[in-house]
Parts: C-alpha cells; sequence; structure tokens
C-alpha cells in the first residue's frame, strides 16, 4: 500500500498556462497574504508616529505592496519551478500541424525569414530553414 503512495506521481494544476503543484500555490498564497497584510499592520501602527494623518493609509499601503513584492521573492526562492522541458527534433509533419493551427501561410513566412539575413542565419543554424522551403515547395504542388 505504501509502495503505491510513492510510486504515484504528484498531481498538477494549470493556473495561467502554468502548471503547480496545489500544495505549493497554496503555501504561496498564505506566505503573500501574511507578509502583505503584516506589512500594511505594520503601517497602521508605525506610521501615524511621523507622518501626517492624511498619508498614513496611502504609506501603510505602499508597505502592504512592499510586503507583496517580498513575498513574491520569497516564494520564488523557495519554490522551484517543477516542470520538465523536454527537446524533441522538430518533423515536416509537426511543422505543417504548427502552421496550420496559427493558421500561417508557410510561402509566406519562408519569404520574410528570407529577407532579414539574421533571422535566415539563426534559421539555418537551427536546421529549420530547409523545413521551410519543402514545405513550401509541397504548397506549390
Amino acid at each position: 500500500m505504501e509502495l503505491d503512495k510513492i510510486n504515484e506521481a504528484p498531481k498538477y494544476l494549470e493556473i495561467l498556462g502554468d502548471t503547480v503543484l496545489p500544495r505549493n500555490i497554496i503555501l504561496a498564497i498564505i506566505i503573500s497574504i501574511i507578509l502583505s497584510l503584516s506589512g500594511y499592520l505594520l503601517g497602521e501602527r508605525l506610521f501615524p508616529l511621523f507622518a501626517s494623518e492624511k498619508m498614513v493609509s496611502s504609506y501603510s499601503l505602499l508597505l502592504g505592496i512592499g510586503g507583496s513584492v517580498l513575498s513574491l521573492a520569497l516564494c520564488a526562492f523557495i519554490f522551484k519551478p517543477s516542470r520538465v522541458l523536454t527537446e524533441e527534433e522538430t518533423s515536416l509533419e509537426s511543422m505543417e500541424e504548427i502552421f496550420k493551427d496559427m493558421q500561417l501561410d508557410p510561402k509566406e513566412e519562408y519569404l520574410l525569414i528570407e529577407e532579414d539575413p539574421v533571422t535566415r542565419k539563426e534559421m539555418e543554424a537551427l536546421g529549420v530553414l530547409d523545413k521551410f522551403r519543402t514545405i513550401g515547395e509541397d504548397d506549390k504542388k
């Protein structure tokens, strides 16, 4: 029974196009709330001692925002990215599918690349320019 839990893959959530562990996102929210609210409440007690009454809430809010920025840095340090990026060879079929999904004309894209020497050089270095040529030739037929 214990072995099943160990071998079980963690369950991720997708939030704003990124995958996160639910435990990590909850902890990050709690840390953010604590630091932001602490900054604001500290400002509410500290600023009346030397700031005008009109400015106390503004300065406190600014200190709360500072707490948010601090929590951002802290959470970025504590919770390292958990995604794994894999590289795979680009095939002609996958490029054609990408062009279809993005509603792009490969021939038009190839002409734009040919006009820009920097982009052409990068595409040649990546070995992708020949695939653009091939796709463009297939469209002519």
